[in-house]
């Protein structure tokens, strides 16, 4: 089951957040960027900017998505390793496109990502970089393509 998580929900998807972080994307960070990454998550006044959407296995949080429509971003794409290539992370992103009606959306790719949101149609709209510790690769989804 995909749903929008309610706020007192966050902290799960935080936890989650750092744990697969840790696990699949920590070759991306410096210590720096563990502690940026660390800094933004666990900023309640940032993550209120967020829509979270969770996928669940049972009760069971075991993905999650954050977006800032304001700013048409991914901030947060996170699911758990055993779930990987189940399809979960493909059904969590088409269910926030369809509840958010965007026409484009950007995100900074982990390296570990990057595959993964070629699949979905992302596209590189710029070279890797190292901002604040943590390195990624900007991508943009363009809806009508």
């Amino acid at each position: 089951m995909i749903r929008k998580l309610m706020k007192e929900e966050y902290k799960n998807a935080i936890n989650l957040s750092y744990q697969v972080c840790m696990e699949c994307g920590i070759s991306d960070f410096t210590k720096e960027g563990i502690e940026t990454f660390k800094n933004f998550i666990y900023d309640t006044s940032l993550m209120d900017e967020l829509d979270l959407y969770g996928a669940f296995n049972c009760n069971l949080l075991i993905g999650i998505i954050g977006i800032n429509q304001r700013r048409q971003h991914i901030s947060l794409f996170f699911v758990k390793s055993e779930y990987h290539r189940q399809g979960i992370g493909k059904s969590l992103f088409y269910h926030m496109m369809n509840d958010c009606h965007l026409s484009w959306i950007t995100v900074n790719s982990s390296t570990y990502g990057e595959i993964f949101y070629k699949h979905l149609g992302f596209n590189k709209v710029g070279e890797k970089e190292t901002n604040k510790g943590i390195t990624s690769i900007p991508m943009k989804y363009n809806c009508n393509e």
